[in-house]
């Protein structure tokens, strides 16, 4: 089973958490696993720094050789969902079956892909869920002070994704093999929400397959500081910046999701 795994990363002071993200993707059992990690226009020393950490990192011969992707623009604007397309391409060539996408400051537990893997190969769907933890954190100077665990994505079809997101970016593997490729890509207009875009269009016209969920794969973590965080509703209170900017890619969202066509197959409940 052949999985590659996007991990977009923008902050070099962040290290350590990309360190972690890449661990739990060294450590997957029964499958190889190749890392795409997309960088948001890094200097060429920072781009040696992310490439030492891959290679002190990924060292078993199972896995297949990691790549690094370095967007270089003249743009300061935020490229998440560019960043995301461009791994994206890169999987396309790979000629691997799967994939699958994990924020650089979440990680997996080393059953997941497997997990997955096995259930796109043993079903029709096209992509398969299962279930992450939520761990709230304090960030300190060496580590991150893990101060509650709860499990609160709660949701159990493709008609409550449809409804709101139950399902963080790494819950899910995407069997690419079949899948119309004009679906596969984020919204560039888009800087907030662009996951939770890109997952309806996918899953609107494809069978899904929902067993998993229950069992965890994942560790979804939270800052106590917000720097990481998606507001959890429009109580949150924000700069009147970063809220402007909700409200716009919330209006997109909608405007975008009232348009998706959605068939659905007897996998998805």
């Amino acid at each position: 089973m052949s999985v590659s795994c996007v991990i977009r990363f923008h902050d070099i002071d962040s290290t350590a958490y990309l360190e972690r993200a890449l661990h739990s993707l060294h450590t997957q059992v029964d499958v190889s696993v190749k890392p795409i990690v997309v960088l948001q226009r890094f200097s060429n020393s920072e781009v040696a720094t992310v490439e030492a950490i891959l290679s002190r990192n990924w060292y078993f011969p199972e896995h297949q050789e990691p790549e690094i992707i370095n967007l270089q623009d003249e743009s300061n604007v935020d490229a998440r969902s560019q960043l995301m397309n461009l791994g994206i391409n890169c999987h396309m060539k790979s000629g691997n079956s799967y994939l699958g996408f994990l924020d650089y400051d979440d990680f997996l537990y080393s059953q997941a892909y497997s997990m997955l893997t096995t259930t796109l190969s043993e079903s029709n769907a096209a992509v398969a869920f299962a279930s992450v933890e939520l761990a709230k954190v304090i960030p300190l100077k060496d580590y991150d002070f893990v101060y509650e665990m709860s499990k609160p994505f709660v949701g159990k079809n493709k008609i409550d994704l449809l409804r709101d997101n139950f399902c963080p970016l790494h819950s899910y593997l995407i069997k690419t093999d079949g899948i119309d490729e004009s679906l596969l890509y984020f919204r560039e207009n888009m800087i907030r929400v662009e996951d939770y875009e890109f997952l309806i269009r996918l899953v609107g016209t494809n069978p899904c397959d929902f067993s998993n969920l229950g069992k965890f794969i994942g560790c979804y973590v939270m800052r106590s500081d917000g720097s990481n965080t998606t507001p959890w509703s429009a109580q949150v209170k924000e700069g009147e910046s970063r809220t402007n900017i909700w409200a716009e890619n919330v209006k997109l969202l909608n405007m975008y999701k009232s348009s998706t066509e959605v068939k659905f197959y007897a996998s998805d409940f």
